[in-house]
């Protein structure tokens, strides 16, 4: 077994706030290779671990002007290791959707990779219903006019582990970024998101955003939010902010007249963050396995 090193912040911060990286306990020797999956047109993927410890890469291109979107499924009680590179052309959308629904004890390492050239766009949506641990690592960069997009809902139950580390490099002008995490902890979960913009010198006119919402539905949930705005360019505009706390009492309120508990309205209120992300993609699919995950898999 090995000890390795992932979610890697780009620039460290205090040791003592324990997200600089992530300590992983993974069998590199043992980890079979399923091979590479080639897309070049819209398409669903469905990917589990055929061996205790598995990898999987995923290319995905758009040639200049193409829409493409793809959903990847995760399923599986293993360890999955899935690589996911994006190649969009001039102009091209590369729309990627992943859906986590792994058993309780599974573990899935995600790493995204996107070189964005001008005037291209990736729309990234990742929704978290599984019982499954999830190391997430996406790191995109953008050239002049380019954009990204990212969504991501998620609900963390019993001991989950949900470790999420995105960044976004700048490098163009006129180049944009919104990001948009959000979800719930119950239980004894842990949850770590890392979301760090750059803007690098020559990106005059690009802007960035990030945004996370975090319900904390338990005294024994850990979270850690991380923000981070990088700036070697003046002209820029680069904004973050978070939302974290516990129902309150006037929500409660809300709920108990309308005849709910405080259970069922904490069960309505975990959901919310992954259907709401579902609803919002308009993917029966989608929101068929959210549903099926988040009803413990009935």
């Amino acid at each position: 077994m090995d000890t390795i090193l992932v979610n890697k912040l780009p620039t460290r911060t205090w040791n003592r706030l324990g997200v600089n990286e992530t300590v992983l306990l993974w069998d590199e020797a043992g980890t079979v290779d399923g091979g590479t999956e080639l897309l070049s047109a819209d398409g669903r993927l469905e990917l589990s671990a055929h061996a205790p410890y598995a990898r999987k890469t995923v290319e995905i291109t758009a040639a200049p002007g193409q829409r493409v979107t793809v959903y990847e499924t995760f399923r599986g009680g293993e360890h999955l290791h899935v690589r996911t590179v994006l190649r969009p052309a001039a102009g091209a959308v590369i729309r990627l959707v992943q859906v986590q629904a792994m058993d309780a004890g599974a573990v899935l390492r995600s790493e995204v990779a996107a070189r964005c050239p001008e005037g291209s766009s990736v729309e990234l949506y990742r929704l978290l219903p599984g019982r499954g641990d999830t190391y997430a690592d996406d790191r995109l960069t953008l050239a002049g006019g380019a954009s990204l997009k990212a969504a991501m809902g998620y609900l963390g139950r019993d001991e989950q582990v949900i470790d999420l580390n995105l960044a976004v490099d700048h490098v163009g002008q006129n180049t944009r970024s919104d990001i948009d995490v959000s979800g719930a902890l119950s239980g004894s979960a842990r949850k770590v998101f890392r979301g760090t913009i750059d803007f690098k010198h020559g990106s005059a006119g690009s802007t960035g955003s990030e945004q996370e919402t975090v319900l904390l539905l338990g005294d024994d949930v850990v979270n850690k939010t991380v923000p981070l705005i990088l700036c070697a360019e003046e002209n820029v505009e680069g904004t973050h902010g978070a939302t974290i706390g516990a129902l309150d009492d006037d929500t409660l309120f809300y709920f108990e007249s309308r005849g709910f508990d405080r259970a069922a309205a904490e069960d309505l209120m975990a959901r919310a963050a992954v259907e709401r992300l579902a609803h919002d993609l308009g993917d029966d699919a989608t929101a068929e396995t959210v549903q099926h995950e988040l009803n413990g898999g009935m």
